[in-house]
């Protein structure tokens, strides 16, 4: 396995495959070069490219971008997509490259590497990056913590981010709240998250104060849509309702209560147990 964690150099300084063997630069056409298809951003700051653009018509293009050959005779990119598609805003049609040969799995480290090191990722695209690696590639935790420089651990509460709604998702990569925030919410019950999400934004909450009402909401079952501390109403009758309804459905219930306003959610974990409980439920 390739280590990775120094960088790019490990391209830059391989043998090139190149027209210029003094510079092992060569120059081909913008519209040659295809998207990495393991690019794992997704997003990219407008205004930033265009300040990056006005750069390169003022300097020219300094740092040459590294591609790879594809069957077609096309070329796609491996690293320097921003100063690509700045390139193409600038005007540019050719652009100068260095050639490399490298596997998809590699395409996705260097890839990574760029944009993490340069913290050009959000949190959901990092994440994703790294459940690639992890899923297609094989590649353990601890593999991919080597490639990228970082510890086992945070590989492991990046993928875990993965399991939030597509909602809470997108909150994240439009910078609504942080992958702090994020880890806070993944505490409570699944069926709390969105609403949990919705009063950070709403309350400008900080990841401390985020925290701390993980813990409470994971005490009490209930989200509080107020900046002020909610009183929770602990009914006996409805935990021993709560009991009865496990026993006779044989399945997970809970009863959330909220000021006597609340829901009753039936969980299962497999077909055959949907099918029994919606027996159970249309008697």
């Amino acid at each position: 396995m390739t280590k990775l964690g120094k960088g790019l150099e490990a391209l830059i300084s391989a043998v090139p495959e190149s027209t210029d063997v003094s510079t092992g630069i060569t120059t081909i056409k913008t519209d040659k070069i295809k998207p990495n298809r393991y690019q794992p951003r997704k997003l990219f700051n407008s205004e930033k490219l265009q300040e990056l653009a006005n750069s390169l018509k003022e300097n020219g293009i300094i740092q040459p971008i590294i591609v790879t050959t594809t069957d077609e005779g096309d070329y796609e990119l491996i690293a320097g997509e921003r100063r690509l598609e700045a390139s193409k805003l600038a005007g540019f049609s050719e652009i100068p490259v260095i050639i490399r040969s490298v596997s998809p799995k590699e395409q996705l480290q260097f890839a990574i590497i760029e944009n993490v090191q340069r913290e050009n990722l959000t949190a959901i695209e990092e994440a994703k990056a790294y459940q690639q690696l992890n899923e297609e590639f094989k590649l353990t935790h601890a593999q991919i913590s080597e490639i990228v420089g970082k510890d086992r651990v945070t590989i492991t509460n990046f993928i875990r981010l993965l399991k939030l709604s597509n909602d809470i998702q997108l909150m994240i990569l439009n910078d609504q709240i942080s992958s702090g925030h994020a880890r806070a919410i993944l505490q409570v019950d699944e069926e709390l998250r969105d609403e949990f999400s919705q009063l950070i934004i709403k309350n400008k909450l900080s990841v401390r104060k985020t925290e701390e009402e993980a813990k409470r909401i994971k005490e009490t079952g209930l989200v509080s849509h107020s900046k002020k501390k909610k009183v929770v109403i602990d009914i006996p009758e409805l935990k021993e309702f709560e009991k009865n309804l496990k026993h006779k459905f044989k399945s997970k219930v809970k009863i959330s209560d909220n000021n006597y306003k609340g829901k009753v959610s039936f969980y299962y974990s497999s077909q055959d147990e949907l099918k029994k409980l919606l027996d159970k439920l249309g008697k």
